[in-house]
């Protein structure tokens, strides 16, 4: 995963009052759901306005005086606009603009447009009733979670050496490595905290009814390095309605399916999600199968089921669905043909039906 998508940890959004020479530059506008729209005709109607829309949101982000209240305004009032173009084929259950930014260098920020259309919505969108309980957070662990990601994205977004997702990883899952000063005095609170409030933590995961809670909840769980308890914990959240929890739920599958194979992966689920609303979906499920699909025992499954996903997320311009579908392409079918041939990828499919 060489992306991060900014609405899944509340970091991206644009930028008039910082230098252009230091900014991300948008590097593509993708839409992904629509039956009136594909990216080439988005672009061509609305680029000025997605471009704006960027620059809206990385000026809330970088510029600490920003008139919040203002540019909130002017992001919902293009959010409405092209929602209101993209229901020309019918009422749109789901509508959702996501940017995500490749850390580089150099840094690029990728736009993507996602859609589901009610039509689709009972298939695209199976997810469960949002849970209600209100639990405490354990010792403040979970705010203590939110600090360290806004640490570690902060020092990425500020092009220091830190990766996100580099470094080797002492537990099941980590978002950066913990060997950099700012970053090592969380490990060790993280691991003593995940044993010391596991049966609360697997509790707020399961039924809090503060989203970020349960989303944080599953990546603190990680450092139990009990992959065998948490993987039914995670595969209830690849249904949850918050996008957030469904990402942070298949990012811990994906590390699982990278360093543990052996699990018993939730592959129909996977490739479910592989077609859900988020761009974040689309990457983390799809992300997932690619790493599953070098085994023969899942390959039969994942290439009937993914590849119908594959053939439209292949088209995407942003690198984070991009390339997880054509991995799972070369996988599946044993063929190298080019990761934009899409002539070639759909008569292999056909011949392979």
């Amino acid at each position: 995963m060489r992306a991060i998508a900014a609405t899944a940890v509340g970091l991206l959004c644009g930028l008039m009052a910082v230098a252009q020479d230091v900014l991300p530059r948008v590097e593509s506008i993708d839409v992904y759901g629509s039956s009136a729209f594909d990216s080439a005709k988005l672009r061509a109607e609305f680029e000025p306005e997605l471009l704006q829309y960027a620059a809206l949101g990385m000026q809330a982000q970088m510029n600490p005086n920003a008139d919040m209240q203002r540019l909130a305004s002017e992001a919902r009032a293009i959010e409405a606009r092209l929602r209101d173009a993209m229901s020309v084929a019918g009422p749109l259950a789901d509508f959702e603009i996501s940017m995500t930014t490749d850390f580089g260098p150099p840094q690029r920020t990728h736009v993507m447009v996602s859609v589901v259309e009610q039509a689709d919505a009972a298939r695209r969108m199976p997810f469960r009733e949002a849970p209600t309980a209100e639990i405490a957070d354990p010792d403040g662990l979970l705010a203590v979670w939110s600090e360290y990601q806004e640490k570690a994205f902060a020092l990425a977004f500020a092009g220091t050496s830190l990766r996100i997702d580099a470094g080797d990883c002492p537990v099941l899952h980590c978002i950066a490595p913990f060997d950099v000063p700012e970053l090592a005095p969380y490990l060790a609170r993280f691991n003593d905290g995940a044993r010391r409030h596991e049966v609360v933590l697997y509790r707020i995961a399961a039924d809090s009814g503060d989203a970020e809670q349960r989303a944080n909840a599953l990546f603190v769980l990680a450092h139990t390095n009990d992959a065998q308890r948490l993987l039914p914990v995670l595969t209830q959240a690849i249904y949850d309605p918050a996008s957030g929890v469904r990402n942070n739920a298949m990012r811990v599958l994906t590390s699982l399916a990278q360093a543990q194979p052996d699990l018993d992966f939730p592959v129909p689920d996977l490739i479910a999600a592989f077609d859900f609303p988020a761009a974040s979906d689309r990457n983390k499920a799809g992300s997932t199968l690619a790493a599953l699909a070098a085994q023969l025992r899942y390959r039969g499954a994942i290439r009937v089921g993914a590849v119908p996903i594959a053939l439209r997320v292949l088209r995407l311009a942003q690198p984070n669905n991009h390339d997880p579908a054509y991995q799972i392409l070369t996988q599946v079918s044993g063929e190298k043909f080019g990761e934009r041939d899409y002539a070639a990828w759909e008569r292999w499919a056909a011949e392979a039906r």
